[in-house]
């Protein structure tokens, strides 16, 4: 008969404890362990949630409008971009100077809304907050505020690593990255993109790990001899490196050389029609009187134009430049021949001239003389 009540005892138990579970239940067994297993863990579970439950719960809500409000986040926006344009002002040392006082008020009031944002955005979910990356961003950046006055307390004005703490304070910039969701999105595809790299490098590794104990094995031994490139997994690993390089380098001397190959078939051909046009030049001095080659030259300059190519490397080599080029050293060997027999005329003169000054200035000075 025991047996056969111990559901519906159950049964009253429960819809008891969903109802009230404060109340003592009238048709429950005290002295049975399970009825008092059953009846006491649901109500202690309840009264911890009770007593877990938030009471301001109308303040925290009107404290998340606040915060995801479009309001709020202008003025976030606006704080933090103000506080970037203050930063570059500050990096000028007269605009510093002259502005002293503003910058400090500005920057108390920078920090109280960094600061007055971080309050309550924990105090509208302080157990959530912390699971987001962009919220521990913030977080980071709030201790960075904090530490040149921390340092300016603890090791003074003039501590000389103070600098470096000013400096870091760039970094407030990010807290941008928390109301843009377009710099979130970009942030997202960057790290994908470092992911799959990351991926590349790990696997590029681990195939040089491999063939680089491959290597030890083969010619890395006493035996082989070969030990100043694969005597150790380090002396291997650098090897398969330069190796690699090497590779790359060989690519682009062979696309260097493929380059020179193209531009010496451009100046062959271009070569051979210089030499065809000169063949024809010549060949219609054979057949008509020039009076000169001068002229037959000057005839060659009307036919080109400012956008042909001239290739000048081989030039010298043809016959029509050796007899032009030899004519001209000759041309100029006869006047400098002719300066220097002019120069000596010259010199020949001034020496007669010097001569007869000392004697014209002696039968000056005796008609002086005499004259007195």
């Amino acid at each position: 008969m025991l047996q056969l009540l111990k559901p519906t005892q159950l049964e009253v138990c429960a819809l008891q404890w969903e109802g009230h579970c404060n109340e003592k239940p009238v048709h429950c067994n005290e002295e049975s362990p399970l009825l008092t297993a059953t009846r006491e863990s649901p109500c202690t579970a309840m009264k911890t949630r009770r007593s877990q439950k938030r009471k301001d719960t109308q303040c925290q809500a009107f404290v998340k409008r606040v915060i995801m409000s479009r309001l709020f986040k202008i003025i976030m926006i606006s704080t933090i971009s103000t506080n970037a344009f203050f930063m570059v002002l500050w990096t000028d040392y007269k605009t510093r100077y002259n502005l002293f006082r503003l910058f400090e008020v500005s920057e108390l009031i920078f920090v109280s809304i960094y600061s007055s944002e971080f309050c309550m955005k924990l105090y509208v979910d302080p157990i959530n907050y912390w699971k987001d990356g962009y919220n521990l961003l913030d977080v980071i950046i709030i201790i960075i505020i904090f530490i040149p006055y921390s340092l300016r307390k603890i090791k003074g004005k003039h501590y000389p690593y103070l600098n470096i703490a000013d400096g870091v304070q760039s970094l407030r910039i990010l807290k941008l990255i928390t109301y843009s969701r377009g710099i979130r999105t970009l942030i997202t595809a960057v790290g994908q993109t470092a992911y799959t790299v990351a991926s590349v490098l790990i696997l590029l590794f681990v195939l040089m790990y491999i063939f680089a104990v491959l290597g030890f094995c083969l010619f890395g031994v006493p035996e082989r001899a070969d030990l100043n490139n694969w005597g150790n997994l380090a002396l291997a690993f650098f090897t398969l490196f330069s190796l690699a390089t090497d590779s790359v380098k060989k690519l682009e001397r062979e696309l260097m050389l493929e380059r020179h190959m193209t531009r010496m078939e451009e100046k062959h051909v271009i070569l051979k029609r210089q030499q065809e046009e000169v063949s024809k030049l010549m060949q219609t001095q054979k057949n008509v009187d020039h009076k000169s080659f001068t002229e037959l030259v000057e005839k060659f300059k009307k036919t080109l134009r400012h956008t042909d190519p001239m290739v000048l490397d081989d030039f010298g080599t043809s016959l029509p430049f050796i007899d032009v080029y030899l004519s001209t050293l000759d041309n100029q060997d006869a006047t400098i021949y002719k300066l220097q027999e002019l120069y000596y005329e010259i010199v020949h003169v001034l020496s007669l001239m010097l001569e007869d000054l000392p004697q014209k200035k002696q039968s000056q000075s005796l008609e002086k003389v005499e004259e007195k």
